[in-house]
């Protein structure tokens, strides 16, 4: 909801955003593309200086970096470290700059308690975004949103809040147990 505001916000102010989640259904209720797609890097994880040139080069990319001032990053948990970094350097060839994003503004958004990056089957869990170099030479203001709009019985909320924290007790483990096999 806020960052669909924030779009539509700046989009009246014909502000050049690039709208983009690390999953297609984000992307999907943002109006945007994955980032995967919307930087041109795909599944890659790691890419040489000469691959990073010719997929900023590439006419879609380009296109994409050239109208952008703001770039855009939903769940971003789900986007492990060394995505995050192949992004910026592709950003910093599209931009012909080697300010971090090449110098666009970037707003990432998302809940680390949720998600973590996907990981292949047999490979060691990636690295969260925040442990890139990218996070660290960006240097993000973290806001953090504390009030809840999504759900309204406190109940659900407290176990929800519970499980987040990993401070589940009887009275939790009792509220579930009485949901469970469907009944309400």
């Amino acid at each position: 909801y806020l960052l669909n505001k924030f779009v539509q916000f700046s989009q009246g102010r014909r502000v050049g955003i690039g709208i983009t989640a690390s999953t297609g259904i984000a992307a999907t209720h943002l109006g945007g593309l994955t980032i995967h797609s919307w930087a041109g890097i795909g599944i890659l994880r790691a890419a040489s200086d000469l691959e990073i040139r010719g997929i900023a080069a590439g006419k879609r990319v380009a296109r994409r970096f050239a109208k952008t001032d703001v770039l855009i990053i939903d769940e971003l948990s789900v986007l492990d470290a060394d995505r995050l970094s192949l992004t910026d350097r592709v950003a910093r060839a599209a931009k012909e700059s080697t300010q971090p994003f090449g110098g666009m503004q970037v707003i990432l958004c998302g809940d680390f308690f949720q998600l973590p990056p996907v990981a292949k089957e047999g490979e060691p869990p990636p690295r969260f975004a925040y442990h890139s170099t990218a996070w660290k030479e960006l240097n993000p203001k973290i806001c953090y949103l504390t009030e809840q709009f999504r759900q309204g019985d406190d109940a659900l909320l407290r176990v929800l809040n519970a499980i987040r924290r990993a401070e589940v007790d009887e009275e939790v483990k009792n509220h579930l147990r009485a949901r469970q096999n469907g009944s309400v």
